[in-house]
């Protein structure tokens, strides 16, 4: 009796948490449309691991164009074009799509290098 109520509570748990994480996205989407124009700097990495991110944006309304620079990775670095939804900055390379990043204020973070989170800060 026991493993059946177990069974059901985690089901029950995974639908909850995937609840809030749609509403969290949904809230990033309506929120204002952020501005991203300017230069960005920081890193993309975990722990010892970590490269150097530059990213320079231009913005026209939603639409968003500029330059990435990832230390020693060619692969993920050059012009971009992208957009921007609410707090949501679509980016992709010309022949690699970097994924979706949330942008708060002066803060870009996400996961958009083949699994490296990267968090990026406004340069004033």
């Amino acid at each position: 009796m026991k493993a059946p109520m177990i069974v059901l509570s985690a089901l029950l748990s995974c639908v909850v948490a995937g609840c809030g994480a749609r509403q969290a996205q949904m809230e990033a989407l309506n929120a204002p449309t952020a501005n991203v124009a300017g230069t960005w700097t920081g890193f993309a990495g975990t722990g010892g691991t970590s490269v150097p991110v530059t990213l320079t944006l231009d913005q026209t309304d939603t639409a968003v164009t500029g330059n990435i620079n990832v230390g020693g990775r060619p692969d993920f670095s050059g012009p971009v074009r992208g957009s921007v939804q609410g707090e949501l900055l679509r980016l992709a390379l010309p022949m690699t799509t970097l994924g979706q990043l949330q942008v708060r204020q002066d803060t870009i973070t996400g996961v958009p290098f083949g699994g490296l989170p990267v968090t990026l800060r406004r340069v004033r």
